[in-house]
């Protein structure tokens, strides 16, 4: 390791930005290195003529104190509580979340409403060996067939492509908490058994920065400028070349023109390009493997429109096989300071595809255009009051956790942390379905663990299984 080597972040979202800030808080500078114009990664906001959007919309909570701890610290007074309505569309109604009687009686009505009940009771009832194989058999399972066909199959197969009897039962460990079908009829109907606990996905307020999620992440990068770090945006990396057992240097930039020689290397890149990007080349069978190993991509398709008071809802899960979209975000809901004019709002539609199918091909005058005739289609927006509107591409958002991904990824994983130098942190060189927060807590402990202040285990840092769903109480950054 050379006098002039340097400590290379590659990427400027919550891992990344949280590793250099931690390195910062002990006299250490890093260079930080993104491919986009602007910090926050997937939680990043981009400005459009007045009106803020965020890259799918971010509520701001968390089990970690730490965390809780930080965002106050770095926002003060700009991190404000909001009041959180949730609802998801289904069968031309919109449901309540958490249920209402009404939506259960009027929405599904007492016919199926009657048909989910026994359907979870006999599911629940059946002496099941083995565990469940995939996700569809693990959503049965929990929920009955009923439930399952109205709530989770259409839905999760738009977000990820695929039926869900190929998505392995992981993302239903990472995401979705199996419930008692008695408790939410009684939670529907105002009731609560004693002992039941307060489900997270109820709790009907959140955080959220008065400028949107990237003012967090925007104020975290202007710490790290102080204390020296360097941040590089628009500055891809291209190369990582190795030496033995160690990263001995980061190509990076249009072309790969900078050549930054590394002391130590953190990244929350997408695993599969870390892969790639090695100089000499990966054996066969780990280039085969990130040839393999799929993320999802995200659409988002971010309008500007009439009106100020379209619908109250912070977003709105899309669950009708009919439309493409997936989740529909107000921000005029999350902070009106993300509105440029009254009278007006600022919408995000957000769609999933695979790179270079179908719907990637579509240019973004024909996703606007989309957009405002699915708004429509759902009763959310006349497509006439769309006034503007722009389309953010973001390539390996989401990890796929399809049946066999596990080897694919372990093989890679195993050959990159033979480098030395080299740590893994964040949700895409993990492929880990991480909420910011976990990303946030990754940068840190990757960060210390450097530094010799911990020894802690990446991915235990969401290994609850209720974390996603589940808390005693709201979490309170105060």
């Amino acid at each position: 390791m050379g006098g002039g080597d340097q400590i290379v972040v590659i990427g400027a979202g919550p891992a990344g930005l949280c590793a250099a800030l931690e390195l910062a808080r002990h006299g250490l500078a890093a260079v930080v290195l993104d491919r986009n114009d602007r910090v926050g990664g997937l939680a990043r906001t981009i400005w459009y003529r007045g009106y803020g959007f965020d890259v799918g919309p971010h509520r701001f909570y968390t089990k970690s104190r730490e965390i809780a701890r930080l965002w106050k610290e770095i926002l003060g007074d700009d991190l404000r509580e909001v009041p959180r309505l949730t609802r998801i569309y289904y069968n031309g109604r919109f449901f309540h979340y958490p249920l209402k009687p009404l939506d259960v009686i009027f929405g599904l009505g007492p016919v199926t409403t009657l048909r989910a009940i026994l359907s979870h009771a006999v599911e629940r009832a059946r002496p099941h060996r083995d565990e469940p194989a995939n996700f569809e058999e693990w959503a049965v399972r929990q929920f009955g067939r009923v439930l399952y066909t109205i709530f989770f199959k259409a839905y999760t197969e738009k977000v990820w492509g695929i039926p869900c009897r190929e998505i392995g039962r992981e993302w239903a460990g990472q995401r979705i908490r199996a419930f008692n079908l008695t408790d939410v009829i009684l939670n529907a109907f105002g009731l609560k058994r004693r002992g039941a606990r307060v489900v997270k996905s109820l709790v009907d307020r959140f955080y959220y920065p008065r400028l949107g999620a990237g003012q967090m992440h925007e104020a975290v990068a202007k710490r790290i400028r102080a204390a020296g770090g360097e941040i590089l945006l628009n500055t891809p990396v291209t190369g990582l070349e190795t030496a033995g057992d160690r990263i001995a240097a980061v190509r990076c930039g249009v072309g790969g023109e900078r050549r930054i020689p590394a002391a130590h290397v953190f990244a929350s890149a997408p695993i599969t390009a870390l892969a790639r990007a090695l100089v000499p080349p990966p054996p066969p069978a780990i280039a085969a493997a990130a040839a393999a190993l799929r993320y999802r991509t995200h659409i988002t398709v971010n309008l500007i429109a009439k009106g100020d008071r379209l619908f109250p809802d912070n977003w709105i899960y899309i669950h009708s096989p009919a439309v493409k979209i997936v989740r529909v975000a107000n921000y005029n809901n999350f902070s009106r300071d993300m509105v440029a004019k009254p009278g007006t709002s600022a919408l995000s539609v957000e769609y999933f595809c695979a790179e270079g199918d179908e719907l990637w091909r579509v240019d973004d005058a024909g996703l606007v255009a989309l957009a405002a005739d699915e708004m429509e289609r759902v009763g959310l927006l006349p497509r006439s009051w769309v006034l503007d509107g722009f389309v953010v591409r973001e390539p390996d958002s989401y990890p796929m956790f399809y049946l066999g991904h596990q080897a694919q990824f372990r093989a890679l994983y195993d050959h990159l942390v033979r480098y030395r130098n080299l740590t893994l942190m964040g949700r895409a060189a993990l492929y880990r379905y991480h909420s910011q927060d976990h990303a946030m807590l990754t940068g840190l402990y990757a960060a210390r663990n450097f530094l010799g202040l911990s020894a802690v285990d990446l991915f235990s840092v969401d290994s609850d299984p209720n974390y996603f769903e589940e808390v005693a109480g709201p979490s309170d950054p105060a």
